[in-house]
């Protein structure tokens, strides 16, 4: 035999997983902006930068040995 549902029961059940999710959306988002930057790539030098550039291959040889050298001089 299937419940009759009172007119209130379904909204209330309904109220009650939105806020769930509400929290756990909130609870969570500061988390996500934080593995946006982390602390140890806001310290990275220039030279990281340019080494992690030239791996991704954004630059090529040339440049990167230019770049390298101009870096290493200061």
């Amino acid at each position: 035999m299937t419940r009759h549902y009172q007119r209130g029961d379904a909204g209330a059940a309904m109220l009650i997983v939105m806020a769930v999710l509400m929290i756990g959306f909130f609870w969570h988002g500061g988390d996500r902006a934080g593995h946006m930057s982390t602390a140890s790539e806001a310290v990275k030098s220039p030279l990281d930068m340019l080494d992690e550039a030239y791996a991704r291959g954004e630059i090529g040889r040339e440049e990167y040995l230019r770049k390298r050298e101009d870096l290493l001089k200061r």
